[in-house]
């Protein structure tokens, strides 16, 4: 159904709940739209960063702003990619948590300067846990992606898409005159 609404599908992130308001409901949709023209325009950002097989667009620049689709540690080819796992022959260095997280900001670090943007740019997050035991290890690698951390909304969530990931993260950011 998706596909059939969207021609260039808005980005997006899609996570499991226990529920929502309305009884027996199974999905729940929230957008922001632009409105074009008049010296604003609405661009499609593309970087190197793994592509996911889903129907949606890894970001938007839309006037001054970045909009870019949640995150996932995968490479969206096996899953959880080799350097977002701890190795198992050394199980005690290093978490699954820190190693997902630095993943995917590494990879929204491409996103934002394919929109002529950066880390520094971002003004909102969103941030879904499976684990919310796992927010101190998550929030020791976001210290060190941010200077100046930006205002950030964190939920925990019954599923992500990807088997075995633990955390995705939505970005929204100002775009670099």
């Amino acid at each position: 159904m998706w596909k059939e609404y969207f021609k260039l599908p808005p980005a997006r992130t899609t996570v499991g709940t226990t529920g929502l308001l309305v009884t027996d409901t199974l999905v729940e949709i929230d957008l922001i739209g632009c409105v074009t023209g008049k010296g604003t325009t609405k661009e499609a950002v593309k970087s190197d960063a793994p592509q996911p097989l889903a129907n949606y667009t890894e970001a938007f620049k839309v006037g001054g702003l970045v909009f870019a689709a949640g995150q996932l540690a995968s490479d969206f080819r096996s899953g959880v990619p080799a350097e977002a796992r701890r190795h198992s022959n050394f199980p005690h260095y290093n978490s699954d948590i820190k190693l997902q997280t630095r993943y995917i900001l590494e990879n929204l670090k491409k996103t934002f300067e394919a929109a002529g943007s950066s880390l520094d740019q971002v003004v909102k997050a969103q941030v879904f846990l499976t684990d919310l035991n796992n927010f101190n290890g998550f929030d020791e690698v976001w210290k060190a992606y941010f200077k100046i951390p930006p205002s950030r909304t964190t939920i925990g969530t019954t599923g992500l898409l990807v088997k075995d990931t633990l955390v995705e993260i939505d970005l929204i950011g100002v775009a670099n005159a």
